[in-house]
C-alpha cells in the first residue's frame, strides 16, 4: 500500500505538470498594457481538487512540487536568477498552505465518506472562486513588486488581472467538476484497480484533451475556429440547456467530462474575444461573461446534484421502508418485495410468548434486541422478517425436500438457546406454525394467515412442537377472532357511551345482628349487543380482561349508579348497603383509585352505604398497590368485602394486611353444604374467620330453604341466591317497592 501511495502521488504530479502546459492563449490588453497570457491555469484547479479529495498530504506536496519545477523550467528558458527561484519557492509555499487550509475548511465536520453536495456549494464558491484567486493574485503582486520595484502601475495591474482570471477559470473548469466526480465516484466500483481511480481519466481526456485536438484539427481543416467559438459563446444558454439534458441522462461519470468540455470551449472562445479588450469597459464585459460561465456551471451542477440527491433520498427511503426501525430487521414490505421477485415460498410464523414481560422487566432496549438475537440464532436456517412484538415470519433456506427437518431445527435451536441481557438469562417460549404450498394461487397474506393461525393454536394448546397449517386453517380461527374483536369493540363503545344497565340482587338478612328494615344487595352490570340482546358478564368480562379495560367498566358502573341515585332521590331512604364489584386490574391502577375516590367525594349516596367487593386473590395479589385505595375508602366510611373467600386458599397472615369489613363465602361451598361435610366445614371455618376479623358474612348461591336454614344455624349474617331473589333491573327492584 505504501508503494501504491507513492506511485499514485507521482501520477498526480505528472498530470499536474502536463496541465501546466495546457494553455488557453490570448492577448491580454488591460490598462493599455498588452501581454501574452493564458486565460485558464488548469493546473491550479487540479491542485485544489487534489487537496480536497486526498486527506493525505503527500499528493498535494507532489503536485505542488511538480508545478514549481515546471514553472522554474519555463522561466529558466528566458532567464535565470536566484530571486526568481526564491519567488517560485515562496509562491509554492503560499499555494500549498492556501490549498491545504481551504481544503480542510471545505471538509470540516465531514466524515471520510463525505460526498460533495448542494450544501457545500457556498463554501466552494467563497474559497475556490473568490478567496483563492484573490489570494494568489495578491501574492503574485507582492512578489512581482519585490522583483521589479520600478514596474509601472499599469503593468502590475494588467498582470494581476490576467492572473485573477487565469486562477478563476482554472478552478472553474477543472476543480469543481473533479471534486464532484471524485467524492461521488470513489469506492463505488471495487473491482476497478486503484490506479484507475487515482486520476479522473475520462474527465481529463474528454474535457481537456478532446477539445484541444478538435481545435487543432479544425484549424488545419480550414475552418474559421474563431467564428465557431463565437457562435458557441453567443449561444451559451442553449448549449447549457443541452448540457443539462445530457448530464441528467448520462449521469456523473459522463456528465462531468461533458461539463469540462463545454467550459473549456467557453474559456477558449472567451480568450479569442478577450484579445480585443483594451479598456476598462471591455474588462467589465469580460468579467460579466466570466461570471455567466460560472453561474451556468453552477446551475448544471446544482440541478444534477439536486437530481442525484433526490434519487439517493428516494433510495434511502425505500431501503428504510423495508426495515423495521426499532430492531433493524427486514419487515413484511421486504418480504413482499422478495415474493414479487422469487415467488411465494413456504413460510413459518414464529410466535414468542412473554415478550411483554421482557419489555416490562428489562426495558425497550432488551425488547428490541430480542428479535435481532433470534435472527442471529436462525441465520443459517431461515431468513427472518419482523412483523410485530414477538412475531416473526421465517423463510427457510433449505430446499423443499428438507423443509420438515429445517423447521424442527428452528424450534430445537430456540429451545436450547438462552437470551442473555445484562447478565440475566431468559429462555423463550417459541410457538411455530408453518404453511407450505398446499393451496394453489395463494396470496402472501393468506399464507401468513394460515401459518399465524397454526402458531396461535399451538400457543393456546401449550404445545411447543411444530404446528402445520391445514388446507382450511385460518377460516374458523379467523372468524372467531373477528367475533371477539367485534365483541370487544361493542363492549367498549357501550361502556364509554354510558350505556350500562344496572341490575340488583338483594341480600336476605339471616341473623339478628344485621338490619332488616332497608334493602341491601349487590349491584350487577349488564350490556346490550348490536342486536339489542342482553349480555351477561360471562359473555364480555373475558374480553375486557384480555384488553385490560376492567378499570373502565368498574368506573362506568359507579358513575351509572350515581346518575340513577340522583334521578331517584325519593327512593334513597329505602336503601341499606350497596355492594359494588372491583376487579384486580382496577386495584392495580393508580388512575382508577384517584378517579374512584374523586367520584365518592361527590356521590349521591352516603359512602357509608357503599361496600366494594374484591376477590380474595386480587386483594392479596395487589395488596401493596391497593393500600392507598383501601385507606381512602375507609377514610370516607366505605366498607370492603372479600369475595369468593376460601377459593384461593391464601395465607391468613397476608389477609390480615387488608381492612376487611365483609367476607363473602364462595358459592361453591354454599351450594352443596347440606350434602357435603367438607363444604359445611369450610363454611363453618369461614364464619369463624369472619368473627375473628369482626367482619360480617354473606353466603352466595343460596338455592333452597334447607341451605338457608343451615346458614342461619351457623349464624351467617346475609344470604344471596335464587332462593331469595333473582337478579333484576334496578328499576324493577327499587321503584316498585
Amino acid at each position: 500500500m505504501e508503494c501504491a501511495r507513492w506511485v499514485r502521488s507521482a501520477m498526480l504530479a505528472l498530470t499536474c505538470a502536463a496541465l501546466y502546459g495546457v494553455s488557453v492563449p490570448y492577448q491580454a490588453g488591460f490598462f493599455g498594457v498588452s501581454i501574452e497570457a493564458s486565460l485558464a491555469h488548469l493546473h491550479i484547479g487540479f491542485m485544489f481538487a487534489v487537496a480536497v479529495l486526498y486527506r493525505d498530504r503527500l499528493p498535494l506536496l507532489a503536485v505542488t512540487l511538480a508545478a514549481l519545477i515546471v514553472w522554474l523550467i519555463a522561466v529558466g528558458v528566458r532567464r535565470h536568477a536566484p530571486l526568481i527561484d526564491l519567488m517560485g519557492l515562496g509562491w509554492s509555499v503560499v499555494m500549498y498552505a492556501a490549498l491545504r487550509s481551504g481544503a480542510r475548511w471545505l471538509r470540516s465536520g465531514k466524515d471520510p465518506d463525505w460526498r460533495f453536495g448542494v450544501a457545500d456549494m457556498p463554501r466552494f464558491v467563497l474559497f475556490g472562486m473568490v478567496a483563492l484567486p484573490l489570494l494568489l493574485t495578491l501574492t503574485n503582486w507582492v512578489f512581482s513588486r519585490w522583483l521589479d520595484p520600478h514596474a509601472s502601475m499599469a503593468t502590475m495591474s494588467s498582470d494581476a488581472v490576467q492572473v485573477l482570471f487565469a486562477e478563476f477559470f482554472g478552478v472553474l473548469i477543472i476543480g469543481l467538476p473533479m471534486i464532484v466526480l471524485g467524492t461521488r465516484g470513489r469506492g463505488r466500483w471495487p473491482d476497478v484497480a486503484w490506479w484507475r481511480e487515482a486520476l479522473p481519466w475520462r474527465l481529463l481526456g474528454v474535457g481537456v484533451l478532446l477539445p484541444m485536438v478538435a481545435l487543432q484539427l479544425a484549424a488545419r481543416a480550414g475552418f474559421d475556429v474563431d467564428a465557431l467559438l463565437q457562435v458557441l459563446l453567443n449561444n451559451r444558454l442553449l448549449v447549457t440547456a443541452a448540457l443539462i439534458w445530457a448530464t441528467l441522462r448520462a449521469g456523473l461519470r459522463w456528465g462531468m467530462p461533458l461539463l469540462v468540455l463545454v467550459e473549456f470551449f467557453f474559456a477558449t472562445a472567451l480568450a479569442r474575444h478577450a484579445g480585443t479588450s483594451a479598456n476598462l469597459t471591455d474588462l467589465a464585459g469580460l468579467l460579466r461573461i466570466a461570471i455567466e460561465c460560472m453561474m451556468l456551471e453552477l446551475l448544471v451542477l446544482l440541478l444534477l446534484m439536486y437530481s442525484r440527491e433526490r434519487e439517493a433520498a428516494l433510495r434511502r427511503h425505500e431501503r428504510a421502508s423495508l426495515v423495521e426501525p426499532l430492531t433493524g430487521l427486514s419487515n413484511v414490505a421486504a418480504l413482499r418485495r422478495r415474493c414479487e421477485v422469487d415467488g411465494l415460498p413456504p413460510l413459518g410464523f414464529l410466535l414468542l410468548d412473554r415478550v411483554e414481560k421482557i419489555s416490562t422487566g428489562l426495558g425497550l432496549r432488551a425488547q428490541a434486541e430480542l428479535p435481532r438475537w433470534v435472527a442471529t440464532q436462525l441465520a443459517d436456517l431461515a431468513d427472518t422478517y419482523h412483523i410485530g412484538t414477538g412475531q416473526m415470519v421465517l423463510v427457510p433456506s433449505a430446499p423443499q425436500e428438507d423443509l420438515a427437518a429445517q423447521w424442527e431445527y428452528v424450534l430445537q435451536r430456540l429451545h436450547e438457546s438462552e437470551f442473555v441481557w445484562m447478565d440475566r438469562r431468559l429462555r423463550l417460549l417459541p410457538y411455530l406454525g408453518v404453511a407450505g404450498a398446499e393451496m394453489h394461487e395463494e396470496t402472501l397474506d393468506a399464507r401468513m394467515l394460515r401459518a399465524s393461525d397454526a402458531a396461535i393454536e399451538a400457543r393456546q394448546r401449550g404445545e411447543m412442537r411444530l404446528q402445520r397449517a391445514g388446507m382450511l386453517a385460518g377460516v374458523a380461527p379467523q372468524v372467531d377472532r373477528q367475533r371477539a374483536l367485534q365483541l370487544s369493540s361493542t363492549v367498549l363503545s357501550r361502556i364509554r357511551a354510558g350505556e350500562i344497565e344496572l341490575h340488583f340482587q338483594p341480600f336476605e338478612p339471616l341473623s339478628s345482628r344485621v338490619a332488616h328494615e332497608s334493602v341491601s344487595g349487590e349491584i350487577l352490570c349488564r350490556l346490550r349487543d348490536e342486536q339489542g340482546e342482553l349480555m351477561l358478564p360471562g359473555q364480555f368480562l373475558g374480553e375486557l380482561q384480555a384488553d385490560r379495560r376492567m378499570a373502565e367498566l368498574d368506573l362506568a358502573v359507579v358513575r351509572q349508579l350515581d346518575r340513577w341515585l340522583r334521578e331517584h332521590r325519593p327512593r334513597l331512604p329505602l336503601l341499606g348497603r350497596l355492594s359494588i364489584n372491583i376487579g384486580g386490574q382496577s386495584l392495580a391502577s393508580r388512575m382508577f383509585a384517584q378517579e374512584l375516590l374523586a367520584l365518592l367525594d361527590r356521590f349521591a349516596l352516603s359512602p357509608r352505604q357503599l361496600c366494594f367487593e374484591v376477590t380474595e386473590t386480587a386483594a392479596i395479589t395487589h395488596a401493596e398497590e391497593s393500600a392507598a385505595l383501601f385507606a381512602g375508602l375507609h377514610e370516607r366510611g366505605c366498607q370492603i368485602s372479600i369475595d369468593d373467600f376460601g377459593v384461593g386458599f391464601q395465607s391468613f397472615e397476608r389477609l390480615k394486611q387488608i381492612p376487611v369489613d365483609v367476607i363473602k363465602i364462595d358459592g361453591s361451598f354454599v351450594r352443596d353444604m347440606t350434602r357435603s361435610p367438607r363444604d359445611l366445614a369450610m363454611v363453618r371455618a369461614t364464619v369463624m374467620v369472619a368473627r375473628a376479623f369482626k367482619a360480617e358474612t354473606v353466603a352466595e348461591y343460596v338455592e333452597d330453604a334447607e341451605t338457608a336454614q343451615a346458614l342461619r344455624e351457623l349464624q351467617v349474617d346475609w344470604g344471596q341466591g335464587y332462593h331469595f331473589a333473582l337478579p333484576r333491573p334496578l328499576d324493577d327492584v327499587l321503584l316498585r317497592r
